[in-house]
């Protein structure tokens, strides 16, 4: 019994790309957080149902790919390429986790919430994974997918979804994905091009990646600064931590991109400790705020 549900649990993690809904609904938190500034079941809800929404879009474009995830290394053994797992069974997972992903934030939240879910399935599923094989560009149409996960979470806060501070967390999730996608392609770009993706490898030597990818990190660290400028964050210790962080990893990335050979694994983890770290310091600059709020009343 132990054993079926640790195969069931690793399946539906394989399924699910288990790091990507994870990585979404921490997204999704944030934005909810730093509207409301507690944690509360409402909380809870939401990121439960971007979870749930994220895992089925995930399952979809694993569905979508299998054919061209069994001619690259990278996703030759992703359970339907190897075999483990139907395409059928897979499509019916990515229905059933959409499904009740998005009837979480309609009732657990509220519609727009959920129409925002929906339209991030629809651009990731319906344009972006297509565009993949056709364009070079499909790389700024997926970077949007990233830019709608906090959305969710502001709006099912109570967010008026284009106020200010939503649209330039947003913007720095779109602006983060470029050179995170570009860290990929430089390490995988290859196999890309031989499973028939369109990729930039194709038309750019590994010097002017770097140079493209570094160019694009100076453009996150920027989004990042504008955020306490316009008044998001606004505790000094938090932009301070900000501040550091950032310069880390410019630091960080002028040295790994100026050395002949770069460790593209290691780059890859500091671009995503980075975001970690900064939607982290998001939510804790709200919840302080709101602590001090509480503290001054009873007072």
């Amino acid at each position: 019994m132990l054993n079926k549900i640790k195969h069931s649990v690793a399946l539906f993690a394989e399924l699910s790309k288990i790091k990507i809904p994870v990585a979404v609904s921490l997204s999704s938190l944030t934005g909810y957080l730093v509207h409301s500034g507690r944690m509360d079941a409402g909380a809870l809800v939401s990121t439960a149902g971007v979870f749930l929404l994220a895992s089925g879009s995930a399952a979809l474009n694993q569905f979508q790919e299998h054919r061209y995830d069994a001619l690259m290394k990278r996703t030759s053994r992703r359970p339907i390429p190897s075999g483990r797992y139907s395409a059928a069974g897979t499509l019916w997972f990515s229905i059933v986790a959409a499904l009740a992903g998005t009837l979480i934030l309609f009732f657990g939240s509220n519609l727009i919430a959920a129409l925002i879910g929906l339209l991030t399935l629809l651009w990731y599923n319906g344009i972006y994974t297509p565009m993949k094989r056709k364009s070079v560009f499909a790389i700024l149409a997926g970077a949007f997918v990233g830019a709608f996960p906090p959305m969710i979470g502001w709006t099912a806060a109570g967010g008026y979804v284009f106020a200010p501070a939503i649209i330039l967390i947003a913007m720095l999730l779109f602006i983060w994905q470029v050179p995170h996608f570009i860290l990929l392609l430089l390490k995988f770009g290859k196999e890309y091009e031989v499973a028939g993706f369109s990729s930039l490898t194709a038309y750019f030597d590994e010097k002017q990646l770097k140079r493209l990818i570094f160019v694009w990190i100076l453009a996150t660290v920027f989004s990042v600064m504008l955020i306490p400028v316009a008044g998001v964050v606004t505790s000094r210790v938090i932009i301070l931590a900000l501040l550091l962080s950032s310069v880390w990893l410019v630091y960080s990335f002028y040295i790994l991109m100026t050395k002949p050979q770069a460790n593209i694994r290691k780059a890859f983890m500091q671009i995503n400790l980075f975001l970690l770290l900064v939607l982290a310091l998001f939510a804790a600059d709200s919840l302080m705020s709101t602590k001090v709020l509480w503290v001054v009343f009873w007072l």
